[in-house]
Formats: structure tokens, C-alpha cells, sequence
């Protein structure tokens, strides 16, 4: 079997990584991955890290999940172009919660492979003196200022607090807790946190002597565009929590994905063998207007992220919506789908006026457009099942009013 170092380096998920890890990852080790419980649901931002883990799981590796409580309440000046409100200790707990019910998908927290540990255990009772004393002699002031994250933040006029400067150090130390406490002798992060990755790695050598490792994946960038992985075309962020992205709407947003970033994907994402993905990529890239390659991972990974059900129902919306034009959805398929499309209910005295309806539902920008529109036949609605309108824009938009 191929080491777990293989596997990442075979799908070019290694950006970064420290001498000598590959033997490290030989004997098994227990790696270290850090989340943000600032928000209650991870979004596919989160998902290259997650598959990661769910990669190392599978090959044997031992799991530590960080949630930053502690941190949480400093904040992360990484990307940041202004210091974040401080979030109450009660909003953090329940967004801790609901994380790992999410993260629950991808591997099984059974206390012993696979733990959560949240820092606030021990950053809320170590003092200061001792923070001090165990972290801050051991890291030079230069190096901390020599992270981009810190210097984009000098450079403008907010500055940065010493709170949030002061997070690299409060980060490192939780590698040097989770190495002493539990083992840990591997970080991994995206390629954003090596810095802080590293400032750990560095502690953890000159106060024990032990030698830890960190690794790095890629960040993901669309060749095409140049912009960052993880937004609709509209800006609006993709969830893993079906109460904020519908999973139809993730089903075709990685069904949507361009060609160019296409086989990346596929590889980063996919836990298909490479041969498998191989034979994939041929049958698809002499017909690439089919989609295959984006439809197989859209499948797999809905079927991830909520399950095969789900996933199942999501292949057959887009049968019937795009390939049949919605001629034979069923009761159960509309109702399912509705809220992943404009939707629209109507109030107790409303009625439907196609004309406005296709406005509010921004189908159009305005009343004579969507009169044109409807005269030339290219909006059209459908009554259904008694309590619908199943409205239709050309040939693959469509929208929901419910009566």
C-alpha cells in the first residue's frame, strides 16, 4: 500500500512540507488540523482539509480535530482586513457542536483514532506568566512580523491589535500542548497557515528537543477566472449544511465547475482510485460539453457530505430539469427541489401575476422585459399538482411559486 505522503503527492496535494515526514507517516502518526468556530457550518472552503483527513483516516492515521474556542475570541488576522467582533463563549460552544456533527460525515469521532479537543481547555487557564515563559522566549518578534498576514495588516491604517498579533504564538503553543498531550507530531493546513503551522514546529524543537513535522495543501484557484475556489459566480458562499445550501444547489455548483479546474478537482477531491479517475478523464475529454467528469464528482461528493439518497434524488433533478424540461417531474421531486430555485409562496389573498412574479423572483429586471419575455414564449409556467407553478426561463432556468 502506498504510504498515506504518496497518496497526497500522487493527486498534488502537497504544497509544503518539512524534512524527513515521509518517514513519519511509514510508522503512523497522529495528525493535527485546526477549525475556526466562528460560524455554525463549514463550507466548501473547508472541504479540501476535510478530505484530507478523511484520506488519513482511511489510511490508518490517528485524528486530532482542533476547534479554536480559545482562539476564537482572538481571532485569526490571516485574509482579514479588519479585527472581528468577539462572539460570546455560548455562540462558540454551539457552533463547536454543530461542526462536528458536520465533520461526522467524513470520519467517526470514536475517541480514539479520531478526537475533537478544543483549546480553550487550556488557553483559559494557563496565565500569563506561563504562556510567556513556555511560548513567548521561544519565538523571535522578527519572525512573527515577517508573516504577510501581520505585514498586510501593519501596512493599513486600522494597524493590527496585539490580540490578533499575538495568535501565530497562541497557535503554536496549541501544537506544542497537542504534542505533549496526545502525541501529535504532524500539522497540516492549507498553503495560507504555513507560517503559524510552522512557528509551532519551531517551539515545540527548541523547548523539548523533539522533532515535529507540518504539511501544506494548495489553495485552490480557477486558471480560468484567477479567483479563489469556494463562491458562486454571484458571491455567494456554498454550504455543507443542507439548512443553508440546499444540496441540489451543491450538486450544481460542482456540476457547473469549469473544465479548466475540472481534473484538479477531481483529483483533490475524488476518493476514487487514480486509475479510476484516469479512465474518467478520457471518456470526458472528448466530449466535455456532457459534464461527466464534473456529474461523477458532484455525485460522490453529495453523496459525502448528506448521503446516497440524497445524492441519487439531486442525478434525477438534473435529468428531469435539464436533459427533460421538467416534462415528467413527480409531486416528490418538486417538493424536494423548491428551495434550491427562486421560490416563491403566496400569501392567503395573493394571486399569481406572471409578470411581477418573474421580477421578484429577478428572472427578469423588469415588467416590460418579462412581457416581451412571455410573448416570445421564452418564460412559460406550468400549474402542477394543484399547488404549484413550475415557472421556466429558456431552457435551464426555472423557478417555484407555491400557492
Amino acid at each position: 500500500m502506498n504510504s498515506f505522503l504518496d497518496i497526497l503527492k500522487e493527486r498534488g496535494l502537497v504544497f509544503q512540507s518539512t524534512p524527513g515526514i515521509e518517514k513519519v507517516f511509514e510508522k503512523g502518526s497522529s495528525i493535527y488540523f485546526g477549525f475556526d468556530p466562528t460560524g455554525d457550518a463549514l463550507h466548501v472552503g473547508h472541504l479540501l482539509g476535510l478530505s484530507i483527513l478523511k484520506r488519513a483516516y482511511e489510511n490508518g492515521q490517528n485524528i486530532i480535530v482542533l476547534v479554536g474556542g480559545g482562539t476564537a475570541m482572538i481571532g485569526d488576522p490571516g485574509g482579514k482586513d479588519a479585527e472581528r467582533p468577539i462572539l460570546p463563549k455560548e455562540q462558540i460552544e454551539k457552533n463547536k457542536q454543530k461542526l462536528k456533527s458536520q465533520m461526522a460525515h467524513f470520519f467517526t469521532f470514536d475517541e480514539k483514532r479520531v478526537i475533537m479537543v478544543d483549546n480553550a481547555d487550556w488557553l483559559e487557564n494557563v496565565s500569563l506568566i506561563d504562556f510567556l515563559r513556555d511560548a513567548g522566549k521561544f519565538v523571535p518578534i522578527n519572525s512573527m512580523l515577517d508573516k504577510d498576514s501581520v505585514k498586510s495588516r501593519i501596512d493599513r491604517e486600522e494597524g493590527i491589535s496585539y490580540a490578533e498579533f499575538s495568535y501565530q504564538l497562541l497557535q503554536a503553543y496549541d501544537y506544542l500542548v497537542l504534542h505533549e498531550k496526545y502525541g501529535v507530531n504532524v500539522q497540516i493546513g492549507g498553503s495560507d497557515q504555513w507560517g503559524n503551522i510552522v512557528q509551532g514546529v519551531e517551539l515545540i524543537r527548541k523547548k523539548s528537543g523533539h522533532h515535529t513535522f507540518a504539511l501544506s495543501y494548495p489553495l485552490i484557484v480557477n486558471p480560468k477566472t484567477g479567483k479563489k475556489f469556494g463562491k458562486t459566480e454571484g458571491g455567494a458562499g456554498i454550504w455543507l449544511d443542507s439548512e443553508k445550501t440546499h444540496p441540489f444547489q451543491l450538486y450544481q455548483f460542482f456540476v457547473n465547475q469549469d473544465d479548466e479546474l475540472a481534473v484538479t478537482l477531481m483529483k483533490y477531491f475524488s476518493f476514487k482510485s487514480m486509475n479510476e479517475i484516469e479512465a474518467i478523464i478520457k471518456e470526458w475529454e472528448p466530449q466535455k460539453e456532457t459534464r461527466t467528469l464534473q456529474k461523477v464528482l458532484a455525485f460522490e461528493l453529495v453523496s459525502i457530505i448528506h448521503n446516497m439518497e440524497i445524492a441519487k434524488m439531486c442525478q434525477e433533478m438534473a435529468h428531469v430539469l435539464f436533459d427533460q424540461g421538467a416534462k415528467d417531474i413527480t409531486e416528490l421531486q418538486l417538493e424536494f427541489v423548491k428551495k434550491s430555485l427562486p421560490y416563491k409562496k403566496l400569501g392567503a389573498e395573493e394571486q399569481f401575476q406572471f409578470e411581477s412574479i418573474l421580477v421578484e423572483l429577478k428572472l427578469v429586471a423588469s415588467k416590460g422585459e418579462a412581457k416581451r419575455l412571455i410573448q416570445q414564449n421564452g418564460a412559460r409556467n406550468r400549474e402542477l399538482f394543484g399547488k404549484y407553478f413550475l415557472i421556466q426561463k429558456g431552457k435551464r432556468e426555472y423557478a417555484v411559486v407555491e400557492k
